[in-house]
C-alpha cells in the first residue's frame, strides 16, 4: 500500500491540519543506511516534521529539518509540499541505561532551512532539550515561527521478526482566527487520542474520520498527496563538485587514484569520472 498525506482545514476551529501515513518513505533511508532502531524512529520523525513544515508554505518552497546533539546523533530531510523526501541519519551508541536510548534526545541544535528559486534562504533554529522529537518540534514552531501547533507522532520500528514497522502523524497548525479556547479543546482531544494505540493501527482515512469523531466537527480535505522518498542527485550535479576542486587538484587526484568516486550522502549512488571526463569537464 502506497504511503499517503491529506491536506484539509477545520473551519471550525481554524487549523489547518496534515495527516500522513509515511510509512514506504521512511523505510527507504532505513535500509540505505542501515540504521539502528533508535535512529529509524528519529529519522522517520524528521522526516514528517519537514512535510509538516513544507505544507506550512504557499509556494513552491523546499523544506529541511537538519538536528545534531552532543553524543553526534543526527539527522537531515528535506521535503516539498508534495512529499518528496530524502534523509540520511547517523547512529552513535549509548551506555546501557542511558535516557537517550528511549527515543530522546540530547542536547543540541535544530536548523530548519526554507528555499526556493525566487526569495533568499531563510534560517531559523532551537536549542535541543532532553526530550522527544515532537517536544522539540513544537519547541522550534513557538520560538523561531511563532505558531500555535499540535503534532502526534508513532513509529513503530522492527522490534523483533514479524514486527511491521510504520511511521504516522497528524499535525494541527493554528491559523490567525484560531482562539485560545480552540487551541485548548484540540489539545485536550488529540492530546487523548495520540495515546492509543488503536488510533495509530487505523488506516489514514479511518484516522481523519476517527479525528472528526473525535473533536465533534467536519475536516474539510484540501488536497492529497503521495509522499515518496526521491533523491534529486545527477551526474552533472556531481560533475559541479569535481569542477570546484580545480583542475589541478582534480587530476592530482586521477593520478593518484585513477578515478574521481563520490557516493550521494542520501541514495548511495556512486558516481564514478576518469581522466577523460575531468579533461572534457574543463575544457567547457
Amino acid at each position: 500500500m502506497s504511503d499517503k498525506v491529506i491536506l484539509g482545514i477545520s473551519n471550525t476551529h481554524h487549523y489547518r491540519f496534515t495527516i500522513v501515513n509515511l510509512t514506504e518513505t521512511a523505510k527507504e533511508p532505513m535500509f540505505l543506511h542501515s540504521l539502528n532502531k533508535e535512529m529509524s524512529v528519529f529519522l522517520s520523525k524528521t522526516m514528517m516534521g519537514a512535510l509538516f513544515l513544507a505544507e506550512m508554505t504557499k509556494n513552491q518552497q523546499k523544506v529541511s529539518i537538519q538536528w545534531k546533539d552532543e553524543s553526534n546523533k543526527q539527522a537531515l530531510a528535506y521535503s516539498d509540499r508534495y512529499g518528496k523526501m530524502k534523509s540520511v541519519a547517523y547512529s552513535t551508541t549509548h551506555a546501557e541505561g542511558d535516557i537517550r536510548n528511549e527515543f530522546i534526545l540530547g542536547q543540541g541544535i535544530m536548523k530548519v532551512i526554507r528555499w526556493d528559486y525566487e526569495s533568499d534562504t531563510y534560517q531559523s533554529y532551537t536549542n535541543l532539550i532532553e526530550d522527544t522529537f515532537e517536544a522539540n518540534f513544537i519547541k522550534y514552531l513557538t520560538e523561531s515561527e511563532q505558531i500555535r501547533a499540535l503534532v502526534g507522532m508513532d513509529v513503530t520500528p522492527f522490534d523483533f521478526p514479524g514486527n511491521d514497522f510504520s511511521a504516522k502523524g497528524i499535525f494541527f497548525e493554528a491559523l490567525p482566527e484560531a482562539t485560545e479556547e480552540s487551541f485548548v479543546f484540540l489539545r485536550n482531544k488529540i492530546d487523548s487520542l495520540i495515546t492509543k494505540e488503536a488510533f495509530w493501527n487505523l488506516g489514514i482515512d479511518s484516522m481523519l474520520e476517527t479525528l472528526e469523531k473525535e473533536i465533534g466537527s467536519s475536516l474539510e480535505v484540501l488536497s492529497k498527496e503521495t509522499p515518496e522518498f526521491l533523491c534529486d542527485c545527477s551526474r552533472h550535479k556531481v560533475a559541479d563538485i569535481i569542477a570546484s576542486l580545480g583542475e589541478q587538484e582534480a587530476n592530482s587526484i586521477i593520478d593518484e587514484m585513477g578515478k574521481i568516486e563520490i557516493t550521494c550522502e542520501f541514495c548511495r549512488t556512486a558516481y564514478q569520472f576518469d581522466s577523460f571526463d575531468v579533461e572534457k569537464f574543463f575544457k567547457q
